[in-house]
């Protein structure tokens, strides 16, 4: 039978007061509140757990420079050299950790000197009263045990504590008053070590202080934690202490670990400590208590990999944790859920947005913030990436995003629906440089309004789309393949940056790269022929013939080599456009109100202009379409400046 083994990793806090005690209520293994002291959030963590469960050894994650003379063995607390200290200013954090810790072994009162000498035997009597006219007047009926209970987790009770007593004391008479509450309480309610606990072992670990910890430093960690192979490991985990710590990187390691060969390892703990630095007590508690870590983990997976946030979010509420930063986030992760599962592109962009948003604007004591939520912040900054940044959703990263999580459906409909409008607005291709383009534009195009059918008209509900997709579109040649169909157009477009084009007006490129925006124009154009062979391709006979069932499929495939290529010149494009000038944009709704007020009436009211206006013949070797548009002269006016907004 394999031997267990109990282990904490915990991280070293910089204590740069080593009299500001702080304290914390903590809930026990029976739900009941025990109390604690702790300089550092790392300490009170420590005595919790060292008072909760066996543990044989505790290692502790810190800068190289935070500890001097260490053993690389480690020292276990019952050894007499812990006494030895005697000027604690001189040691450094690692070993002064260890100082308060053997105190807390042999239940020394350590503020009962440090503190009380700060303060005046007078100012002793002075503050006694107070707090005793104070608990008179507030908390008569209670004893000692539960007024400081009520002082830590009633927020009113606290509050006006906290003005009418603490008000004007300076922080060591605050100290002495906090010490003076804690000393008046009946042992029951403090931590107290487990004997078993007296002689763990406690080991330093030193690691770089980087934001993301490198491959090198994680597995070292791993192997030196788990560095015993014949033991089954129960690890507990208390990695808030120390900012810098990736916690989400070293909590999915330790999972991974069980596949190992050798050993097993299982995460039992996640110790959660709070200083609180502008009220009475801070919190420690374990927060695998209502769910286990793999939950946690599984949910936060699921979200990454398919948007799907119900596994998450019943861990969080489970936590019954209160943070406003969480209730922006879970609200922007669920718009994404519920986008993807709609193909609904504005609301996975208004998601991106709220989180977007909220980790731009979230508050300064970040570092103090619930570990889970720190975990899950950290996974999103990396998933997400780039699209966390600036002042607009980046419509290039939205289709890497995309792509990586295999939403083609999602995918195809951002290309199709916001791949337009982004490419006017960064100039890759655009149709105005000055008034005098929009003003053609304006007769262009209401011209090809009234000379469409009407069920074709809500095209030009969206200018940008419109100007990509369809503009001159109807003068090509539909009866060859449509991959030829795609490559003349794509041609035609370029040949309209040098107005070589008689069809259509000129159009404009800050990318001074043709061929790059031929191949993305004509990647876009393919993606539209393919999305329409794909979404047409629905299997409704139960006999269906399986070389359609093949090409099908074979459009399908096609269709995600397309995708992947087109975002690739997609992103390239972006970056090689260097915007000299702001493109003009055709106002919104300027379109709809020139048309209503220059409305192109037929010369007789009979005629039908998706019909009897059109004819084919034969041009330059090649079948063309002509349009004939049927109008009076006086019915073009260039009076765009006049126009009002409809």
């Amino acid at each position: 039978m394999k031997k267990q083994k109990n282990i904490l990793l915990t991280t070293l806090s910089p204590t740069k007061d080593r009299l500001d005690v702080g304290y914390f209520v903590c809930e026990t293994a029976t739900g009941a509140p025990s109390f604690t002291t702790g300089i550092s959030v790392a300490e009170a963590g420590i005595k919790f757990l060292l008072s909760q469960c066996r543990i044989d050894e505790i290692i502790v994650l810190g800068n190289i420079q935070d500890a001097r003379n260490i053993s690389t063995e480690g020292i276990h607390l019952s050894d007499e050299m812990m006494g030895g200290f005697f000027d604690l200013n001189e040691i450094d954090d690692y070993h002064f950790l260890i100082y308060r810790i053997a105190e807390y072994m042999r239940q020394v009162d350590m503020e009962l000197l440090d503190v009380g000498e700060l303060v005046s035997s007078e100012r002793k009597n002075e503050l006694s009263h107070q707090l005793t006219d104070f608990k008179k007047k507030y908390a008569k009926d209670i004893n000692n045990n539960e007024f400081f209970l009520k002082l830590c987790t009633d927020k009113e009770m606290e509050a006006v504590f906290l003005s009418e007593v603490l008000d004007g004391c300076s922080l060591r008479e605050a100290a002495w008053i906090r010490h003076h509450l804690f000393s008046r309480m009946d042992a029951f309610y403090k931590m107290h070590m487990l004997d078993d606990n007296r002689n763990v072992l406690i080991r330093f670990m030193p690691v770089p202080s980087e934001k993301v910890l490198s491959i090198d430093t994680i597995d070292s960690i791993v192997n030196q934690t788990l560095r015993d192979a014949g033991a089954d490991v129960k690890l507990y985990m208390d990695i808030q202490g120390m900012g810098f710590i990736d916690g989400n990187t070293l909590i999915s390691t330790f999972l991974l670990t069980n596949d190992r060969t050798g050993y097993h390892c299982e995460v039992s703990g996640l110790i959660d400590s709070q200083r609180n630095p502008d009220g009475f007590a801070g919190n420690v508690s374990n927060m695998l208590k209502n769910f286990t870590i793999r939950q946690m983990i599984s949910g936060l997976d699921i979200f990454l990999m398919y948007g799907k946030v119900d596994l998450l979010a019943s861990c969080w509420d489970s936590l019954e944790f209160d943070d406003p930063d969480a209730d922006r986030l879970f609200y922007g992760m669920k718009c994404i859920d519920e986008g993807v599962a709609l193909c609904n592109v504005d609301l996975i962009a208004c998601g991106i947005n709220i989180i977007r948003k909220t980790l731009l604007h979230q508050r300064n004591d970040s570092d103090n913030r619930n570990i889970f939520l720190n975990v899950i912040i950290n996974a999103i900054k990396a998933d997400f990436g780039a699209m966390l940044y600036g002042d607009d959703l980046s419509i290039p990263e939205l289709l890497k995003w995309c792509l990586r999580k295999g939403l083609y459906q999602q995918l195809l409909t951002i290309i199709e629906s916001r791949v337009p409008q982004d490419m006017v607005k960064r100039g890759i291709y655009y149709y105005a440089e000055k008034p005098s383009d929009i003003q053609n534009l304006m007769v262009d195009w209401n011209l090809l309004f009234w000379n469409e059918s009407a069920k074709m008209r809500w095209a030009f509900n969206d200018i940008e789309h419109y100007f990509i997709k369809s503009y001159g579109r109807s003068y090509l040649n539909f009866g060859q393949n449509l991959d030829m169909v795609a490559k003349d157009y794509a041609r035609m477009r370029i040949d309209a940056l040098h107005g070589r084009d008689e069809h259509i007006l000129p159009a404009y490129s800050q990318l001074n790269n043709d061929d790059l925006l031929y191949e993305l124009l004509l990647g876009y154009y393919r993606i539209g022929n393919l999305r329409n062979l794909v979404n047409h391709a629905i299997i409704d006979e139960p006999d269906i013939d399986l070389d359609e069932l093949t090409e099908r499929t074979d459009s399908r495939n096609m269709l995600k080599i397309e995708l992947k290529k087109f975002i690739g010149i997609y992103n390239t494009a972006c970056k090689q456009t260097i915007k000299t000038k702001e493109p003009l944009l055709l106002p919104s709704g300027k379109m709809k109100a020139y048309s209503r007020r220059h409305r192109i009436q037929p010369l007789e009211e009979n005629i039908n202009l998706a019909t009897t206006n059109s004819y084919s013949c034969s041009f330059d070797g090649k079948e063309v379409m002509i349009r004939i548009a049927m109008f009076r002269p006086e019915d073009i006016e260039d009076d765009w400046e006049e126009t009002d907004e409809d």
